[in-house]
């Protein structure tokens, strides 16, 4: 049976994602850049080895404009997407930074956590690295936690490209169709804090001076701020991912780092004064936990 799966590939403006897709689907490489307006649309077949059988899957791949900021339009295009590529200028710090900055919170914004392949493309300027490539790996062992296993041993979550060699382009979209037919999603850390609490029989009666209990009540304290549900916790998602903290055996250390990156997204949507409220707040909480 034959699958058709709608994939994003996303990142800055000029990281080479329309040289990407060119050389994964015609295998072609043009030197001239032309601005990507909107998105542009191409359709490609892989012939993926799975439980011992072939099988044929269409990956509609939407090569998406990269100036940041057309939140409107990205999140339009973002409707429906199965997985995405993010791409990073491997001679360009910025555009790994805006990964978790922009490009993840807004995806995730529409259609939750979908599996993700990060790319640093440019490989062939390896001489002018600008950031290293550990730093992706470790982003992308972040955001595809209890999913990369289904990858086979020769294909990764991350990945070294040239769009004008063709190294790893190939590898990089076969392994995001392994993940998109394995049909699971990324460890949600939301999900799996109130798992714990209710294996625990600690939803009647928190003690915020636990870790546990600390989490809880920081994730209800950054939530009542919202009209949207959805919204908050996506956003939450996104933080407790940024900040490293551990769901299951959460630490103080992890703690005061998400109290961080939460006044950190609040900045864009609230004052000043009421971002340093929440702050001292939330830092109380954290502060008040024994390890």
């Amino acid at each position: 049976m034959p699958f058709k799966k709608k994939v994003v590939m996303l990142g800055n403006s000029s990281v080479g994602k329309t040289s990407l897709v060119r050389r994964f689907v015609f295998d072609q490489f043009e030197d001239s850049y032309i601005t990507t307006i909107g998105s542009k649309t191409t359709a490609k077949v892989l012939k993926i080895q799975k439980g011992g059988k072939e099988v044929v899957l269409t990956l509609v791949v939407w090569d998406v404009m990269g100036r940041i900021g057309y939140i409107g339009a990205h999140s339009r295009m973002f409707k429906g997407a199965d997985g995405a590529l993010l791409v990073t200028d491997l001679t360009r710090k910025e555009t790994l930074d805006s990964l978790e900055r922009y490009w993840i919170p807004l995806l995730w914004g529409v259609v939750d956590n979908v599996p993700l392949i990060f790319i640093s493309n440019k490989s062939d300027l390896v001489d002018e690295m600008a950031f290293d490539p550990d730093d992706l790996e470790r982003i992308a062992s972040k955001y595809n936690m209890g999913i990369k296993e289904e990858l086979p041993s020769h294909l990764f979550t991350s990945y070294l490209t040239s769009a004008k060699t063709g190294e790893n382009v190939e590898n990089a979209f076969e392994s995001l169709g392994h993940l998109l037919l394995s049909k699971k999603t990324p460890w949600d850390p939301v999900k799996e804090l109130y798992k714990n609490l209710l294996a625990k029989g600690n939803l009647r009666q928190r003690d915020t001076r636990t870790p546990i209990g600390a989490t809880d009540a920081l994730i209800v304290d950054f939530c009542k701020g919202f009209d949207d549900e959805k919204l908050a916790m996506l956003m939450l998602r996104q933080e407790i991912i940024r900040a490293g903290l551990d769901i299951n055996e959460p630490s103080k250390e992890g703690l005061l780092r998400l109290v961080e990156f939460l006044a950190d997204a609040e900045n864009e949507y609230k004052t000043d004064e009421n971002v340093i409220m929440s702050r001292e707040r939330r830092l109380s909480l954290a502060r008040g936990v024994r390890e």
